[in-house]
């Protein structure tokens, strides 16, 4: 875990921001830190199947971190934006990504996607996601911020 000097926040390895103040992190070695992932298990409960976005351009996976909504969108630290999923490495500014494209949770068994007043919108198969209008997801699923491309992947 990095604690992060701003706020006391504790945050997983490997993120570069601080998930609750969005102050830059310091890194840490992996040996302060592989006892904390040991605790992790403890801590966050499995609570139902792993969702993945798989990029259409490369075949990449991005596992969904375990909350109860995720912000995906452009990280701009000028503008203090730091989404939970950051597009910018996978073409998402010249995709038409807005830095808050859109969200996904889940409400009962199922996943959902809200568009976020995107400039670009959202789109689940094709068809466009109205702003703040749950659309429901299920595994096969193609999404699109603006037009970056993903396929859902549920289980």
């Amino acid at each position: 875990m990095i604690t992060c000097h701003e706020c006391g926040t504790e945050n997983l390895e490997g993120l570069l921001y601080c998930d609750e103040c969005g102050a830059e992190l310091n890194d840490v070695s992996s040996s302060d830190t592989d006892n904390d992932f040991d605790e992790l298990e403890d801590v966050i409960p499995v609570s139902g199947p792993s969702v993945k976005l798989i990029l259409e351009s490369t075949g990449e996976e991005i596992v969904l971190p375990e909350k109860e909504e995720i912000v995906i969108g452009r990280e701009d630290p000028v503008s203090a934006v730091f989404p939970d999923i950051d597009t910018t490495i996978y073409g998402g500014e010249d995709d038409g990504v807005s830095r808050k494209h859109a969200k996904i949770y889940r409400d009962g068994d199922g996943y959902f996607i809200e568009d976020l007043h995107s400039v670009n919108s959202t789109f689940v198969n094709k068809s466009k996601v109205e702003s703040e209008i749950p659309s429901p997801l299920t595994n096969g699923d193609e999404v699109m911020l603006g037009r970056l491309k993903f396929t859902v992947a549920i289980g």
